[in-house]
């Protein structure tokens, strides 16, 4: 399934919290109702962008694992 997105941000050899900051950041930045994909390996990672979705004005529109990646696609409201 192909989703589109407007922004890729690449984590993948990042520490949690660097990803969770860096999906903020880039966020900040991106227009409404834009999309950001955010890859990361860091399982830890999970947990954390979930519940920045859901504290923040923006939607996960999927989320999908990908061998050893973790691939979150996140829409700014």
């Amino acid at each position: 399934m192909h989703i589109d997105y407007n922004v890729l941000l690449d984590a993948t050899h990042d520490d949690c919290p660097v990803p969770t900051i860096k999906t903020k950041e880039m966020l900040d930045e991106m227009a409404t109702g834009a999309v950001l994909k955010v890859v990361t390996s860091k399982e830890g990672t999970i947990r954390n962008i979930r519940t920045f979705v859901s504290n923040n004005r923006c939607e996960l529109v999927r989320e999908i694992r990908v061998v050893t990646d973790f691939h979150f696609y996140i829409k700014k409201l």
